[in-house]
Formats: C-alpha cells, structure tokens, sequence
C-alpha cells in the first residue's frame, strides 16, 4: 500500500479517537497536545491498525514514544513494506 493510501486511511482511523478538531491533521499534528489523545487512546488505536493494516503491533512501548501523526504514517508504512 502507497504511504498516501496509508496516510488517508489512518486519518479517517485517528477522527474516531481524537478529541480536537481533525479536520487539519498533517504529518506534522502531535497527537497528544494537538489531537488530545490519551495512553488509552493510543492503546485502542493500535489495535484498530492492527485490524485495518493486518499488521501486528506487538510493542505497546513503540507508540509511548511516538509523537506525531507523520511518526505513525511511518511506522506503519514500514511495517507493510517490510510485510
């Protein structure tokens, strides 16, 4: 999947948990202090990655880290790369 696809795909994901306007969201959006998401939020959101990317994030510990919308798009994009 082209990291566009990827992108568009977890924008329409990230509306369903975020607390503040998504109507912006660009690689450059942090998730907590721009989008308002919790640890919580960020626990249930990988799990919905998991099912829209069939991609296994195992590492809760990796998304504790991660601090922006773009930092996500990359992830996930190298997990399907690297199948």
């Amino acid at each position: 999947m082209e990291e566009a696809n990827v992108e568009r795909t977890l924008v329409r994901v990230f509306k369903n948990y975020a607390d503040r306007n998504t109507d912006s969201i660009s690689r450059t959006t942090y998730l907590r202090e721009d989008l308002g998401l919790s640890s919580f939020d960020m626990i249930a959101l990988s799990a919905e990655i998991e099912d829209e990317f069939s991609v296994n994030m195992d590492n809760i510990d990796v998304l504790a880290e991660i601090d922006t919308f773009g930092d996500v798009v990359d992830l996930v994009a190298g997990m399907l790369a690297d199948g």
